[in-house]
């Protein structure tokens, strides 16, 4: 896996920007082997991040669509600048362990996903289902995210893009890291596995 391979398993692997854009490159050339997607569907907010990275990393001619699907708990993610302030002083090993507790509490749940907190955005899923009319052959369609914990959020998004897709379409996914052993959903092509990653835009990051 070039300069990105790991020799031993990080608590977190800190990914600064030029790392992350490199890992995103190395993502997309492992997701093309055996066929270029037609386009790629980002899971907002960290999968449209990286979805935007591996389209540069073709040329920038690659369509990235975002589709959001919206649990209740989404929102409690979005605590801003007071907590990354507060977060991003502390010492690194330290930041570390609180990391590591934090994915321990969010992954101690059953697997089953719940049965209806789900939502799409609209707009988007319209955008796509127009997106996917004007192509002349059945797409390749390559569902992006930074992570896969539960894997809950990726099993519906790759069931709502299958059945919308038309017939024939090609539906896969790629993510950058999967950080627990049995998610519900397992992508097609993933750089890390068991590993918790520090993006550029984690709220631990410097």
């Amino acid at each position: 896996m070039s300069n990105l391979a790991v020799s031993e398993r990080h608590a977190v692997l800190d990914l600064n920007r030029t790392a992350f854009d490199e890992a995103c490159a190395e993502l997309m050339d492992l997701a093309s082997a055996d066929h270029r997607p037609d386009a790629l569907i980002a899971i907002p907010t960290g999968g449209l991040v990286v979805g935007q990275s591996m389209a540069k990393a073709t040329g920038g001619d690659m369509p990235v669509l975002p589709l959001t699907c919206r649990r209740p708990s989404s929102k409690l993610k979005s605590r801003g600048s007071v907590v990354r302030k507060i977060v991003g002083g502390l010492p690194r090993p330290i930041v570390d362990r609180l990391r590591l507790a934090e994915h321990a509490l969010l992954t101690r749940r059953s697997a089953a996903p719940p049965a209806a907190p789900y939502r799409f955005a609209v707009e988007e899923l319209n955008t796509l289902v127009q997106w996917m009319a004007t192509t002349a052959t059945p797409p390749s369609l390559l569902i992006v995210d930074d992570a896969v914990d539960s894997g809950a959020t990726l099993s519906q998004v790759m069931d709502a893009v299958r059945r919308h897709a038309p017939s024939g379409s090609r539906v896969r996914s790629a993510v950058i890291t999967v950080t627990t052993d049995w998610p519900l959903i397992r992508p097609d092509f993933t750089l890390f596995n068991r590993q918790l990653c520090r993006f550029p835009w984690s709220m631990d990051a410097r």
